[in-house]
């Protein structure tokens, strides 16, 4: 009888071990696997968040004041007031007639390209370029002809970005 246990029981136990081996093997690579999804969904989950914030920002600094007086001069596309390709503003569009440039603390207070701006007395433009860093709290008007944007001279508006 103990030899028939040895021999019976024996490769069924075995037998049993080893399925429990594998199902526990299976069943740690499930845990890895929700472990992992875990943490891509907290890190998506963080980058949400950090998105979500920072285009309040965005939002709250477009909206803080899109009213207020800069200083608004004129220019040209010539090399010596813009870059090598005077023809293609920062934007990397042409420039053209109607469009101003912006100071960059304009700039990173949502005063971004494409934006339109109601400058006093003067109409509705689109910012399409930016100015050199050394400005600021100031728009450029583009004109083509240099007597016009020399005549226009350098004044103190009030200008508003538009929602539009």
């Amino acid at each position: 009888m103990k030899t028939l246990l040895n021999y019976a029981l024996t490769p069924v136990l075995c037998a049993a071990m080893v399925i429990l081996a594998v199902v526990a093997f299976a069943k740690q690579q499930e845990i890895d696997t929700l472990r992992h999804k875990l943490a891509l969904s907290e890190q998506t989950a963080t980058a949400r968040k950090n998105m979500v914030e920072e285009a309040r920002l965005i939002q709250k600094a477009m909206h803080a004041n899109p009213v207020r007086t800069v200083t608004v001069t004129a220019y040209n596309p010539t090399v010596e007031q813009c870059d090598e390709d005077p023809l293609i503003a920062a934007s990397m569009r042409r420039v053209r007639a109607g469009t101003i440039a912006v100071s960059r603390d304009l700039f990173d207070q949502g005063w971004v390209f494409g934006r339109k701006v109601r400058i006093e007395g003067l109409g509705i433009f689109e910012i399409n370029d930016l100015m050199n860093k050394r400005f600021t709290q100031r728009i450029d008007i583009f004109m083509w002809d240099e007597g016009e944007a020399r005549q226009f001279g350098k004044r103190s508006i009030k200008a508003a970005l538009l929602d539009i």
